[in-house]
């Protein structure tokens, strides 16, 4: 369900010893079922149906069945990317849901490296696949102790301390957002299948307050004008249907054509 990754731009830094201790930390202290995943080989330990070692062997079509699998068996998966950099390593970091980079002095990389996912998500097919696939949460987050962006510990007991009780956190927030993802894709669908004349006497008829719900239809009917694929206007202003107040998504809406008319007179 919940995929950590550790990785390291450096040969012998201690990403196996660091995700193999908070594997176990996770099978210690917490009820939740962990699985362990290495993309290089380890020589003293044995393959299990919770863990895996040498998962660079595989194919990508073998690796993406095995970690679907692991999804639905599991609720946490922790990776050890080991330090390899390769473009099989980089094209299997972005399923991850967490990534910590090991070694204090690896920021700058870590920072890079976080713009080359985030840039293989939008455009790289292989990659686009492998998440949709997946059906992950499709975040990426690098963390710091201290400015929250990237994490660079050592493997000392207090630090697995801290990365698991974290790992756990994360989790627990994790398994609600997706609840309330899954809640909001029912929703979704419901929404979709109102004929598009009548979307804002359906939303009305879905718990939606009337002004909300007739602002919500002339501002995808301005999109659709513009040029937008119906769905696709709909599933970009769905999450501002669903979090913004009326307030706030007529403000938006006015915004959007003070732009549009701005763009008219050049």
């Amino acid at each position: 369900m919940y995929m950590v990754g550790f990785y390291s731009p450096k040969a012998k830094s201690g990403v196996t010893e660091m995700s193999l201790s908070i594997y176990q930390w996770l099978k210690k202290n917490t009820f939740l079922k962990v699985a362990f995943i290495s993309y290089g080989v380890l020589e003293k330990e044995e393959i299990s149906n919770d863990f895996i070692h040498g998962f660079s062997n595989l194919s990508l079509i073998e690796q993406k069945r095995k970690v679907k699998q692991l999804k639905k068996e599991f609720d946490i998966i922790i990776y050890d990317a080991s330090s390899q950099l390769s473009e099989g390593v980089l094209k299997l970091l972005p399923i991850v849901d967490r990534l910590f980079i090991v070694g204090d002095e690896n920021r700058d990389f870590a920072v890079k490296l976080h713009e080359i996912i985030q840039f293989d998500k939008l455009f790289d097919n292989s990659v686009k696949n492998f998440i949709a696939h997946l059906q992950g949460n499709k975040t990426f987050i690098l963390r710091e102790n201290m400015d929250q962006r990237v994490i660079g510990f050592t493997n000392s007991k207090k630090e697995t301390d801290d990365i698991g009780q974290m790992i756990y956190t994360d989790y627990v927030t994790f398994y609600i957002e997706r609840k309330l993802i899954e809640k909001n894709k029912k929703v979704f669908n419901k929404i979709k299948k109102i004929p598009r004349d009548e979307l804002y006497i359906g939303l009305y008829e879905l718990g939606i307050d009337f002004e909300k719900a007739l602002l919500f239809h002339q501002y995808i009917t301005l999109r659709v004008a513009l040029g937008q694929p119906y769905d696709e206007a709909l599933a970009n202003m769905f999450p501002f249907l669903i979090n913004y107040s009326f307030e706030e998504l007529l403000e938006k809406f006015q915004n959007e054509l003070f732009f549009i008319t701005k763009l008219q007179k050049y």
